[in-house]
C-alpha cells in the first residue's frame, strides 16, 4: 500500500487547481464558474491518472466532513437581502420546488451509471 500524502501537499495540490481555474476563466472571452471549472480539471487530472485519489484522499475527506462550515458565510449573506428574497419568495420556491427532483434524478442515474461501469470492469 502506498504512503499517502502529507496533509498540506495534498492541500496544495487542491489549490494549485483552484489557481489553474481562476486563471483559465480569468483569460476566457466569457463568464465561467472557476470553482466548476477547477472541479472539471480535477475530474480530468483523476481520469488520466495525473493526480490518484489517494493523493487527495485525506484533504477531500477532511472537506466534505466540514463542508457545513463553508455554507455558514453565504447563508448569514442572504439575510442581507430578505427584502429581495420575500418580493420573489414564489418564483424562489417554484424554482426549488421543480430543480430539486431534477437534480435527484440526474444524482441517482449518473450514480447508476457508474455503478454499472464498475460492476462490468469487475466482471472482465
Amino acid at each position: 500500500m502506498k504512503k499517502p500524502l502529507h496533509i498540506s501537499l495534498e492541500l496544495a495540490i487542491v489549490v494549485a487547481i483552484c489557481f489553474a481555474g481562476d486563471f483559465i476563466v480569468s483569460i476566457l472571452p466569457f463568464k465561467f464558474s472557476s470553482s466548476v471549472l477547477s472541479m472539471l480539471i480535477l475530474l480530468i487530472l483523476l481520469m488520466i491518472k495525473a493526480v490518484k485519489y489517494e493523493q487527495i484522499e485525506n484533504i477531500s475527506s477532511f472537506m466534505l466532513s466540514n463542508m457545513a462550515i463553508l455554507f455558514v458565510p453565504l447563508g448569514v449573506s442572504l439575510l442581507s437581502y430578505i427584502d429581495v428574497i420575500k418580493s420573489i419568495l414564489g418564483v424562489f420556491v417554484a424554482v426549488i420546488l421543480l430543480t430539486t427532483p431534477i437534480v435527484y434524478a440526474a444524482t441517482a442515474l449518473t450514480a447508476q451509471i457508474i455503478i454499472n461501469i464498475q460492476n462490468k470492469k469487475e466482471e472482465n
